[in-house]
């Protein structure tokens, strides 16, 4: 017989620890010897901690030194930068928007992009969400000038954008950018339109705030996800088919893409060393199971969904038009499931799936037996070069954008920039012209002088000649020279 101490600690008051996920586990019912397993790994708030090198409850070390030797995370100092941001402006909007301006609103202020799911980009920093109340006898008379106000010595510009919803955007001198949307109810008119077949869940909001939270439920294991998101991104951006203003793919399809492949690919996670196990011949699995299936997937026929399980599928026949927009068709899982590709070209999706096709011609081509050779193959990977223009080219178009100031500048490379999408739809639809466009903007030494070039499968005489081409490049121009906030010095050129 043993003799038993039982110890007990009494705490007088309550205390408080960090909690970053929650786990979901789970075993056969009808088996008790089967030991659980982590189904799901949920982060608790609307933000992913950051990756980062050295990270406590992340992947295997040795793939942590793989993405600290190839650049992949973002230091800590960037970050921190960010967070501090963050904080200033959520504590400087709690005072401009108080309870005597926000009389007609509720609101919400939300990170966003890469630095909303922890990992290194350069996307929008924040979001204010103004959702309209409908009222009877107040109207909307919120606008930027109480922003200006209140940030006068930090700002560069603060601006209204057309968009279906009202957007005001702001850039700080740190380069920080603000965008905040008003969300106006709709009337019944437009509530009918939206409620088309299948469509029995009208969105929260129409411009993605919240589709990344919804997103996270698929991808299994955050930290993982992370990783996986971070190494296709940097492929993607540096071989130019990353960016959907240049109609490529968003940051938000990528995410679908990888989300997809982590909770189709990843092995049962036994326990939390299953993830901090994670190793690089696991991740090299996950990378080329993310190529494979990609560049076999019929892009120019089937859709790409991650539906939850009750919902069914889109039938587009009876859609409006914007919802048919988009030559690769990868739905977002979150109501109203739009098409989040919707400004791919065919001419881009060509592009897309041959960058793919590329991936797999290289592992085809080297071997990736151990360890070390698949580490050199992601290596290899991301040394893949950005091909513009690619040998199928054989004309060039050049913009040549400045401005005298730089705050002007930035504005007016943006507006060009909204102007893109439009001009290569006419050249596809009208002028049945193949193209490859730039996925960046080249800015010169300056820095208020850029070049941006748009190359086309036709030689320039063939250019020079059509018509219907003339028609759309001063279309094009037009749109451009129609800038409501153009100076004098705001200069066009090809």
């Amino acid at each position: 017989h043993g003799i038993f101490i039982y110890f007990y600690l009494v705490l007088n008051e309550s205390f408080e620890f960090p909690v970053q996920y929650l786990y979901i586990l789970q075993r056969p019912h009808d088996n008790d010897t089967t030991p659980f397993h982590i189904v799901h790994q949920i982060s608790l708030g609307p933000m992913l901690h950051s990756v980062s090198y050295k990270q406590f409850n992340s992947v295997h070390v040795k793939l942590q030194e793989f993405f600290q030797t190839m650049n992949l995370y973002e230091s800590n100092e960037s970050y921190q930068r960010k967070q501090d941001k963050f904080e200033k402006l959520s504590f400087c909007f709690q005072q401009v928007f108080n309870k005597d301006t926000l009389h007609c609103f509720t609101h919400s202020f939300l990170p966003y992009g890469s630095f909303r799911i922890g990992i290194n980009g350069q996307d929008v920093d924040t979001v204010f969400l103004l959702n309209e109340i409908k009222s009877m006898n107040t109207e909307t008379t919120f606008d930027e000038t109480q922003i200006n106000g209140n940030f006068k010595n930090e700002i560069i510009y603060c601006m209204k954008i057309e968009a279906l919803f009202p957007i005001i955007s702001i850039l700080f001198h740190d380069q920080t950018k603000v965008e905040i949307f008003v969300q106006i109810e709709l009337n019944n008119e437009q509530l009918i339109e939206l409620k088309v077949a299948n469509d029995l869940h009208l969105p929260e909001s129409i411009h993605g705030v919240h589709d990344i939270e919804r997103l996270l439920a698929h991808v299994r294991a955050p930290p993982i996800f992370q990783h996986l998101l971070t190494y296709i991104r940097t492929w993607a951006q540096h071989i130019g088919l990353y960016g959907q203003v240049y109609d490529y793919l968003s940051g938000y399809c990528w995410a679908i893409l990888c989300a997809h492949i982590c909770y189709k690919h990843l092995s049962p996670i036994k326990s939390l060393s299953s993830i901090e196990e994670f190793s690089i011949d696991e991740f090299f699995s996950l990378v080329k199971q993310f190529f494979t299936t990609f560049a076999q997937f019929n892009w120019s026929a089937d859709t790409f969904c991650l539906y939850p399980k009750s919902y069914k599928p889109v039938t587009y026949s009876g859609r409006p038009h914007i919802y048919q927009r988009g030559s690769m068709r990868i739905i977002s899982p979150s109501p109203p499931f739009n098409n989040a590709a919707r400004a791919t070209k065919k001419s881009t999706r060509n592009l897309i799936i041959q960058g793919f096709q590329h991936v797999i011609q290289l592992l085809d081509s080297i071997n990736i037996i151990t360890t070390e050779d698949k580490s050199n193959a992601l290596e290899q990977i991301l040394d893949l070069n950005n091909d513009f223009p690619n040998e199928k080219m054989k004309s060039i178009v050049q913009l040549i954008i400045s401005s005298e100031t730089i705050n002007e500048f930035d504005s007016w490379i943006g507006w060009i920039k909204s102007r893109l999408s439009f001009f290569f739809s006419d050249c596809e639809e009208t002028c049945h012209y193949t193209f490859q466009s730039q996925n960046t903007i080249a800015y010169q030494s300056t820095k208020n002088k850029a070049l941006y070039a748009i190359a086309f499968q036709v030689n320039s005489t063939t250019l020079q000649q059509c018509r219907k081409f003339t028609v759309c490049l001063q279309k094009f121009i037009d749109q451009v020279n129609s800038f409501v906030n153009r100076t004098t010095s705001m200069k066009f050129s090809l």
